[in-house]
């Protein structure tokens, strides 16, 4: 049994494909270099399908084909202007093709990792047409916010970057960014109580700036209070889907999390906090898509399936050697003695996080790491650094530890001196490592050899504005710039000063 899943849309386009044993999965803005790429046009992707796995003719060569696409993008027929679970979609000229609904798919990309959940939530800009919120038990909707509606949390945030002076390269980017400049304002709690009367069914209100003006009683006051009006919003939202979640399930539920919104690390430690079974995935955004249609035939035709390489499983280029104890050893020293150390080894992980496989390291000791790492990242000054740490370190460095492999929650900094990675609001984006992830525990425990700390400064190995890297020409950009120190793809030690 051959099986296909594509997401074709306006940002982040991706490809998975069973193979009758093992799952593949392709996102475009890999292999063409523009982050959010999408495919604009409904020919470009077969090109892709038959040069990675030998795909020629889709109608003799695959058994059944998914697909999660906004119509409306490429002048496609609604057949109905609102759907859920699934429909037939005899278009394209393909047979056995089947439109899996935006919301759906999102749960069951967390499904393929956690089949045994059945509880889910789904937030994001929106779905199919303007669906912004789901939530779904056994396969069943039991409810649908609507943007036009109730308003959308991942756009609202996504709108409100202008108003705050951020810029990006693509829409999708603003609210991450939004996240991170939040944390410099001043919570106000009086306003908070004036917020809290709102809920996700009116999530616009939240945001409305008038609210803020008449709480102010001064449209200059307002104007000059930008970040204490983003901070107070910004912890409201936290304190709502709270609330939210309480509607529906309890504290001991096991609860899948997943649409673009549950990217924002500290709403889910909000969230994580209450509900402790709580479930999130590196591929959590749309970029989780295909896998989310692909769950859904390989339940449909009972398929047994081999994703053994998660969350470590991009199609793109592998070096030929795993690193060896020297090489290992060599890029610790280096990293204790503020070297700065481009990383690239086996897949690339799903998702936007670097996870140690695609990873530009720095010593987080170092009172000047925000300003030598963004030498090389060209990021904004208010945007934190995320950090790597063994798991059984990790109360060393943090408060209130959550097993946190994706880098999707945070924690209070406990050492004072991580500078590096310890954010305005004393919080740190960490990612905790253990035995499984094999390589890198093997380079942490280096690093605590060296200097009794298993901790290292970790952001995604790219430029700004770039993708994740996923082939070994493109470290050239790394091997060229003058502040990146060291340079290894495997075994080979691309660049050492």
């Amino acid at each position: 049994m051959r099986l296909l899943s594509l997401r074709l849309c306006d940002h982040d386009s991706n490809i998975s494909f069973f193979d009758g044993s093992k799952i593949h999965y392709y996102k475009s803005e890999r292999d063409f270099n523009l982050k959010h790429h999408a495919f604009n046009n409904l020919w470009e992707w077969r090109g892709v399908i038959d040069k990675k796995w030998n795909i020629k003719n889709l109608n003799k060569d695959v058994d059944e084909i998914a697909i999660i696409i906004d119509p409306y993008n490429h002048n496609l027929p609604l057949d109905q202007y609102s759907f859920f679970p699934t429909q037939n979609y005899p278009y394209l000229n393909i047979e056995n093709l089947i439109r899996i609904n935006h919301h759906y798919a999102h749960a069951l990309s967390l499904q393929l990792i956690h089949p045994e959940i059945n509880n889910h939530i789904v937030i994001d800009g929106f779905g199919d047409l303007d669906e912004s919120v789901s939530v779904i038990k056994n396969n069943d909707r039991l409810l649908t916010l609507h943007e036009k509606k109730n308003g959308s949390l991942g756009s609202l945030m996504g709108s409100v970057g202008k108003f705050l002076s951020v810029e990006a390269n693509h829409s999708q980017d603003v609210a991450g960014k939004v996240m991170g400049l939040q944390s410099y304002g001043n919570l106000n709690k009086d306003f908070l109580k004036k917020l809290s009367i709102f809920g996700l069914e009116n999530i616009h209100e939240v945001f409305k700036l008038d609210n803020f003006i008449n709480f102010k009683k001064d449209l200059a006051l307002a104007d000059l209070n930008r970040l204490e009006w983003i901070k107070s919003v910004h912890e409201t939202v936290g304190d709502l889907l709270v609330k939210f979640f309480e509607k529906y399930f309890k504290k001991d539920d096991y609860i899948g999390y997943t649409g673009g919104v549950s990217q924002n690390v500290i709403w889910n430690t909000k969230l994580k906090n209450k509900f402790h079974n709580l479930q999130l995935i590196p591929h959590t955004a749309d970029d989780g898509l295909s896998l989310g249609g692909l769950k859904y035939l390989l339940d449909k035709h009972n398929q047994n399936y081999n994703f053994s390489k998660f969350p470590y499983c991009q199609n793109d280029e592998v070096p030929e050697n795993t690193p060896s104890n020297k090489t290992i050893e060599l890029a610790a020293n280096a990293i204790c003695n503020n070297k700065v150390v481009a990383w690239y080894q086996g897949n690339g992980e799903l998702g936007y996080r670097a996870l140690g496989n695609r990873s530009l390291f720095f010593n987080p000791f170092n009172s000047k790491a925000k300003e030598i790492v963004n030498k090389v990242k060209n990021r904004e000054y208010y945007r934190p650094f995320g950090a790597s740490v063994l798991m059984e370190d990790a109360n060393k460095y943090f408060e209130n530890v959550i097993d946190n492999p994706y880098m999707l929650f945070v924690s209070n900094v406990i050492e004072k001196k991580l500078f590096g990675i310890t954010h305005v609001d004393n919080t740190c984006r960490y990612q905790t490592v253990n035995k499984t992830n094999k390589i890198f525990y093997q380079l942490l425990n280096n690093l605590k050899k060296l200097n009794n700390n298993s901790i290292v400064l970790n952001t995604s190995l790219n430029l700004a504005g770039k993708p994740i890297l996923n082939r070994k020409e493109q470290l050239n950009d790394f091997v060229e710039n003058k502040h990146v120190d060291v340079v290894i793809y495997g075994d080979q030690i691309l660049k050492n000063v």
